[in-house]
């Protein structure tokens, strides 16, 4: 019920700006209007939901971890930090978008390179300066001094980062709570950082931050590619924001396996225009990193599968027939470079993969099941419906509404392309097992709601590229994400 009545309500006020052919400019209040109802809609019904009895994780009206505990008050000055640095962005924002002549090609490649370094930069300090709502500085490094539940307790575990794939098997059942039903990954990925930065939990707090927001870089290439530059541009921005993505990258861990998903995305869509076999062969050494990370990021295969049938049957150009050599090759590319990763890591650890992901599969069993015996939870087909619910909040509520009625009423260049990414998103919502914790163990769907956002935005802001639609949008997000830290509790 939560993942059909969200899709009606954002039809609903978008239909009203959006049609068969979207009109070249819109007004910025309407867009402002729909995003608010929305908003206020989907808090209603939850709240209406928790009153009659169907609750949240933990006895919240919410379908994802929170609890509800304002810090509206005591959060104090620190309510000034994403405020200014939002202001700071946006201003300059404004002055690039003014400045550049679009009607003659764009921006050049230097400019492109500086803008999305600055994105960067905005998306760590935008993400840090969330963070302090909740004990200031502090709150940066909350979710890492809980060692007993994040990775970093279980850095030098084992003689060093080799003997910890060696030993995996031995070691796993005594790591901390995630690590147990996750690949050694991104414990050796912390370890990394920790020869440089040291173990602190502050350290190792912002070294995340800094390696999540650089996912930046290969979502620009991949969503250039896919839809224009300045459409890519537009993507990098709205996916700065998304409160997914803000609230999870400086207290979740989760957040270091976004650059290698975008990464991933970036050369099998590479692979799929060009030397497939060698860039499908970078994307199945990509995939296999991915897979050693998290083993949800197996999902990804849904996409690769949908983005290949589309290509096999549309093409590469319109003066290629079909796109069936590309595929076949960028497949073979990709199977080769995923074995050979995982064979170099047998070869160099004795690392069972298989072995690993049964044990793992054995170990979310019994959690779930534990948590069944201390706070019961709706079985695993409610989530079906509540974790889309949780990624339509957690996308931001104006990057799901533009890539709803993108996937509604697509335009004839890109039917076939989110056709694609409508089916990946229907995949990973019955591949996704988890009940609950979407709203950041499942990042890696926020690229496919991105992307299509990006596309209609870029649309609707018309040929004269006014940049108040594309301000109001990333404004009424960073508002979502500000107001949602200092209302519900998420630190986990």
């Amino acid at each position: 019920m939560l993942e059909q009545t969200m899709p009606k309500i954002a039809d609903t006020r978008v239909a009203e700006f959006d049609g068969p052919a979207a009109p070249a400019e819109i007004s910025t209040r309407r867009l402002v209007s729909a995003y608010s109802q929305v908003f206020i809609g989907y808090l209603l019904i939850m709240f209406v939901l928790w009153a009659v009895g169907i609750e949240g994780i933990y006895a919240s009206p919410m379908p994802f971890y929170a609890l509800v505990f304002p810090v509206f008050t005591e959060a104090g000055i620190w309510h000034l930090a994403p405020l200014a640095v939002l202001v700071v962005a946006l201003a300059g924002l404004a002055v690039f978008w003014k400045r550049v002549d679009w009607a003659s090609g764009g921006p050049s490649a230097r400019a492109i390179a500086w803008f999305v370094f600055s994105v960067v930069v905005f998306s760590f300090l935008f993400s840090g300066a969330v963070a302090t709502l909740r004990g200031g500085v502090d709150g940066i490094s909350h979710a890492y001094q809980r060692q007993a539940y994040e990775y970093i307790g279980d850095i030098g575990r084992t003689s060093g980062i080799q003997a910890l794939f060696h030993d995996y098997a031995k070691v796993r059942p005594f790591l901390s709570m995630h690590a147990k039903v996750h690949p050694p990954g991104p414990i050796a990925l912390l370890w990394l950082m920790s020869f440089a930065l040291g173990q602190g939990p502050l350290a190792l707090s912002l070294a995340t931050m800094a390696f999540g927001a650089l996912g930046i870089v290969p979502l620009y290439l991949w969503s250039a590619r896919v839809m224009g530059k300045r459409a890519g541009l537009t993507c990098c921005m709205l996916y700065s924001v998304m409160p997914s993505v803000v609230m999870f990258t400086s207290t979740s861990a989760d957040i270091l396996f976004m650059p290698f998903t975008l990464w991933t995305l970036y050369l099998f869509w590479r692979a799929l225009d060009s030397k497939p076999l060698l860039y499908g062969l970078a994307a199945g050494l990509a995939y296999a990193l991915c897979s050693l990370l998290s083993f949800s990021l197996l999902g990804l295969g849904a996409f690769f599968a949908a983005a290949g049938l589309w290509r096999m049957t549309h093409g590469r150009t319109p003066t290629v027939p079909d796109g069936r050599v590309e595929v076949i090759l960028t497949a073979a590319g990709m199977i080769a470079g995923f074995l050979a990763l995982h064979g170099a890591v047998r070869w160099w650890s004795g690392f069972d993969m298989v072995a690993c992901f049964r044990d793992c599969k054995a170990q979310f069993d019994l959690d779930q099941a534990h948590l069944d015996q201390i706070t019961p939870r709706y079985p695993g087909w409610v989530w079906r419906f509540a974790n889309p619910a949780a990624w339509f909040y957690f996308a931001g509520i104006p990057a799901s509404i533009l890539a709803l009625r993108r996937f509604a009423r697509p335009d004839k260049q890109t039917r076939g392309l989110f056709l694609a990414f409508a089916a990946t998103l229907v995949a990973l919502t019955f591949l996704y097992l988890g009940r609950g914790e979407g709203e950041r163990s499942a990042m890696y769907i926020m690229p496919f709601i991105a992307v299509p956002a990006a596309h209609l935005l870029d649309k609707l802001a018309g040929e004269g590229r006014r940049f108040a639609p594309l301000a109001a949008t990333l404004g009424f997000m960073a508002f979502q994400c500000w107001f949602t830290e200092s209302v519900f509790y998420t630190f986990w």
